[in-house]
């Protein structure tokens, strides 16, 4: 079982859509198992491409406090220390909790010299996992409810629930959010291959030189992959001289409207009967270079 985490510095670069094509072409050129982990869990979209049922449904839950009337002597030590001012003293009334601004640090369950706040819990996030149209091509995907702050931790629960099925599995491609957080960290810690997905612009050219600060510490195998190639303007000599100064290697992805056009309609490549063959080449190739690279 291999690990590929297909992430990228910004929002938009075409990650889901790389990590779901790539997965297809695995599994219906090359007869590969797969397993799709979707933790960009704010906007997971990679079942849009995909039809699905689901097979099973999980809960994340966090710890809330409660507070117990009888005991509070509203010292008002918890709404203090509470980082996200989710406690609130109101004279004469008692403590209120704004559950929206809770983060589940616990901190208030600790301080209160008068035990008057015990554990309780609330969900924050949900793991469906999905079978889909592919056979050997399943997805999980993690996502956090409406409301809720603790995305890192619904992505930290959605891999480590994931991993009781890594072994059926000949590749698990991870699906990320955009950025360098904590939740990336996670992702790119379990990779046998990092997917860094830039677009040819001047955000994306700056958002890949913040990403590979993370990866060149992590000192992890990568593959940058340049989606969107072809578009007007871009910045391809400031990405290419930063492949060659650093010796990574590279795939283009070309800017193709029939990718577009299969794009809006929620289908991968490898279905989509009007794929332009460069486009369908040009994810084919890159299944190849994954193989070579993580099985060598």
């Amino acid at each position: 079982m291999k690990v590929v985490t297909v992430t990228g510095g910004k929002g938009g670069v075409g990650k889901s859509l790389i990590a779901v094509n790539l997965a297809a072409i695995l599994n219906k050129v090359f007869n590969k198992r797969v397993l799709v982990v979707d933790v960009d869990v704010e906007n997971p979209c990679t079942y849009t491409f995909l039809i699905t049922r689901q097979k099973e449904r999980f809960e994340v839950y966090t710890f809330s406090p409660k507070i117990l009337e009888e005991r509070c002597k509203m010292c008002g030590l918890c709404t203090q220390y509470c980082p996200t001012h989710a406690l609130v003293l109101i004279p004469n009334k008692g403590i209120m909790h704004v559950e929206s601004l809770c983060e589940g640090c616990a901190i208030c369950y600790y301080i209160c010299p008068h035990k008057a706040i015990i554990e309780d819990k609330r969900i924050i996030g949900k793991i469906s996992f999905l079978k889909t149209q592919y056979t050997n091509l399943d997805l999980i995907v993690g996502e956090l409810v409406p409301g809720a702050r603790q995305h890192h931790e619904v992505i930290e629960h959605t891999i480590e629930l994931s991993k009781r099925y890594w072994n059926n599995y000949d590749y698990v491609i991870l699906d990320t959010p955009p950025g360098t957080g904590k939740g990336i960290l996670i992702s790119l810690r379990c990779a046998d291959l990092i997917i860094a997905v830039t677009e040819p612009t001047r955000l994306g050219y700056h958002d890949l030189l913040k990403l590979y600060k993370l990866i060149f510490k992590m000192q992890k195998r990568s593959l940058i992959v340049i989606n969107k190639y072809g578009i007007p303007h871009g910045t391809y000599e400031e990405i290419m001289n930063f492949v060659r100064n650093n010796n990574l290697l590279y795939h283009k992805i070309p800017y193709d409207a029939s990718i577009l056009r299969a794009y809006t309609i929620g289908k991968t490549l490898v279905e989509f009967k009007n794929v332009e063959q460069q486009a369908l080449n040009s994810f084919i190739n890159l299944a190849k270079k994954v193989i070579n690279f993580v099985e060598k």
